[in-house]
């Protein structure tokens, strides 16, 4: 009898060895159209337990359109604009975007300047078909300077009249951030958002596999870089191939140099990895415009930062990694 029971034992063991492994969990998935971009939230956790937090992280990226977009004529930024020569009280979420953004201008003698809205306004991306005149652009630059704008706390001043704000390249990450926050207060494990290439991560995936990031090849659509998971919650990538148009045979796209006016020309693109989205998103800005030198220069000053950047030399793509994405990427078909 005992004999029979273990070789009983002894085949079921077998079977379930030769079993396939249980399918990786999927997880519950929601795309909406907010902030001029598709925002994908992917979450690890029952369909009807996400449900309720789903509609408050999305509610949470309303606002932060209400409070930072430049296309809202009825938003905060707009009468931001309108009223701040003399400082006025601004609401905290938009106050302190504000601040981080002035304290990368500093950091980067304006390559990242959010006082850059005129310029925005003028190259009209993503609509823009031919390039402006340059007096034109000599006009809207004189509009531009981070030196101009002045935080303190929920006060903000805007010295130069005629200054316009864009926010672009940091309200996306501060609301994917504010969307993992929420997803977090309502216990929610594991997931990921993707805002139109600004990604953030929390938790662990339920069958242990890890994060795997893919990064756009900047020059083939149809290859990208693999990248393990360097430890940074969040990935943001600015690229010269996202919005543009020809003329002339000369490239021109919508990141523009603020210090120029004209679209910066030292990269085909850099991602960037750090603790936060809003981070990851305005240093991804400032370090294509800054160049591959000097960007990665920034970078290895920054605590908790990394980044990838690629750029055209000699009619070559050549890249350049900083030392904790060096060796961790691949290339992939």
């Amino acid at each position: 009898m005992l004999k029979r029971i273990l070789l009983a034992a002894g085949g079921l063991a077998l079977v379930l060895y030769f079993l396939p492994p249980p399918p990786p969990a999927e997880p519950v998935r929601e795309g909406r159209l907010v902030l001029g971009t598709l925002v994908t939230v992917k979450l690890y956790g029952d369909a009807e337990t996400v449900r309720l937090p789903v509609e408050r992280a999305y509610a949470a990226l309303d606002r932060v359109d209400s409070l930072m977009s430049r296309y809202r004529d009825d938003g905060a930024l707009r009468r931001l604009e309108q009223s701040a020569q003399k400082g006025v009280q601004t609401p905290a979420e938009l106050a302190a975007v504000l601040a981080r953004s002035q304290r990368f201008a500093a950091l980067t003698g304006g390559a990242f300047d959010c006082t850059v809205g005129a310029l925005s306004r003028l190259w009209n991306f993503p609509d823009a078909l031919a390039p402006p005149d340059s007096a034109a652009v000599d006009s809207a630059l004189a509009l531009v300077g981070y030196e101009g704008l002045q935080v303190e706390g929920e006060i903000v001043r805007i010295g130069r009249p005629g200054t316009r704000l864009d926010l672009g390249a940091a309200a996306k990450g501060y609301a994917v951030d504010r969307m993992v926050a929420v997803f977090e207060e309502a216990g929610i494990a594991g997931g990921l958002i993707d805002a139109g290439g600004d990604i953030r991560y929390w938790g662990a995936k339920p069958d242990g596999r890890p994060w795997v990031f893919g990064v756009q090849h900047p020059r083939d659509p149809k290859r990208y870089i693999e990248v393990d998971d360097l430890g940074l919650a969040a990935i943001a990538t600015s690229g010269d191939y996202q919005q543009y148009f020809e003329w002339e045979g000369a490239r021109y796209h919508h990141l523009l140099d603020p210090r120029t006016g004209y679209p910066a020309r030292a990269c085909a693109s850099a991602t960037v990895w750090a603790g936060t989205a809003l981070d990851a998103d305005i240093l991804s800005t400032a370090v294509f415009v800054l160049g591959p030198e000097r960007g990665l220069a920034l970078v290895a000053e920054l605590e908790g930062v990394e980044a990838l950047v690629f750029y055209e030399r000699d009619g070559q793509l050549e890249y350049r990694a900083s030392a904790g994405v060096d060796g961790r990427f691949r290339f992939m078909e």
